[in-house]
């Protein structure tokens, strides 16, 4: 019997060698995926995100890194702003502006929000939308921040047009080319998400969902809320 209990007791080590090797390689595997992300992003933007809309936990690192840097970008803008209209003589003194000018400090909030606002609001709709519920919320969310890569680069460039007027015009149009480009790169996320190949189905699930966000949008716009 003493025996018996102590064949039960020993550990399978080849087993446990083979499960490490494996999450070794799987580890690689992610980090290697990770570091090839951007250059095949550009090359093949629609191949990208449809491995990210498999396997979001292998780009984790670039998904946070991306949203993070949106938020703070907003965050750093709506500051400068404030400080700029200090400065100018906007208002006489700080308690002045913090005492008159509330729409500013909402519109702060709200610029601070606005990544987590669309992202929230459009994983929503097409989860919701989703049948069988194929990915879940969180897979969805990373997917879209990114979808929308060159609206945040665009986000922490438009930081520049505050140096002066020549140099916004230039980070305005910037911005401009990179919501065209995030349209384009939603629509690849959506289609991915949803599994569908069928390109006309794709496009009436995209133009429906963005349809959708876009009212929810007006009713924002209705309560004086800019996102």
């Amino acid at each position: 019997m003493e025996e018996n209990k102590e064949n039960v007791n020993i550990p399978n080590t080849e087993n446990t060698k083979e499960t490490v090797n494996e999450k070794t390689e799987t580890v690689k595997k992610e980090i290697n995926e990770s570091k090839n992300f951007f250059p095949n992003f550009f090359k093949t933007p629609y191949d990208e995100i449809k491995k990210v809309a498999q396997s979001p936990k292998s780009y984790f690192i670039i998904i946070l890194v991306s949203f993070l840097s949106w938020i703070a970008a907003n965050l750093i803008g709506g500051i400068i702003s404030i400080v700029d209209h200090m400065l100018n003589g906007y208002y006489s003194n700080i308690l002045m502006y913090f005492k008159n000018s509330f729409d500013d400090i909402l519109d702060l909030f709200v610029s601070i929000l606005t990544p987590a606002i669309i992202i929230s609001v459009l994983s929503l709709i097409i989860y919701l939308f989703m049948k069988n519920k194929k990915k879940n919320y969180l897979t969805i969310a990373s997917t879209l921040i990114i979808a929308y890569i060159p609206v945040i680069s665009a986000s922490i460039v438009s930081l520049l047009g505050y140096i002066n007027y020549n140099i916004a015009k230039l980070t305005n149009t910037y911005s401009s080319f990179c919501s065209v480009i995030t349209a384009v790169l939603t629509y690849f996320a959506i289609k991915s998400l949803y599994s569908e190949e069928d390109d006309n189905k794709s496009t009436i699930t995209y133009l429906i969902t963005m349809g959708i966000y876009f009212g929810f949008v007006f009713i924002l716009k209705i309560f004086g809320l800019y996102i």
